[in-house]
């Protein structure tokens, strides 16, 4: 993460996450028992690490710090963050969507073509010419 205008919340990892993985929301139902804040607990809302390209419409944010299985752990959902490039080059201001493998790669979204706009996480404010590459990514999810 590289901006100081960061929107964030606290999770509980439902496994080991690595800082910088997008997660998925893996909570139960009915984990909040009343309507007030009194009732919440941070380990009411459950991550984990996004691990297939079927989890793109779980994501929720990307883990902000290492985590075990048990612990909190920050999720960032707006800010600019730094993100490897997945198996296309990216472009400037092109749409972005978590990749369809375990180390989150962003990969750039075909918006109209292949209707996975609800997939969207951000736009990439820097480019990546090839795999292995790094972007600067406005991140709002």
């Amino acid at each position: 993460m590289i901006s100081d205008d960061v929107t964030s919340f606290t999770a509980y990892a439902q496994e080991t996450i690595s800082g910088g993985q997008f997660v998925k929301a893996v909570s139960d139902n009915d984990v909040i028992e009343a309507g007030s804040v009194a009732a919440y607990a941070a380990s009411d809302i459950a991550v984990a690490k996004m691990d297939a390209g079927a989890d793109n419409e779980l994501v929720v944010g990307i883990a902000l710090e290492t985590a075990t299985s048990g612990n909190s752990i920050t999720v960032g959902t707006k800010g600019i963050y730094i993100l490897p490039a997945g198996a296309d080059a990216i472009g400037v201001g092109k749409a972005l969507m978590p990749g369809s493998d375990t180390t989150a790669f962003a990969n750039t979204v075909q918006l109209v073509a292949d209707g996975n706009e609800e997939f969207k996480v951000g736009k990439a404010l820097t480019g990546a010419s090839a795999s292995g590459k790094y972007i600067a990514a406005l991140v709002r999810i």
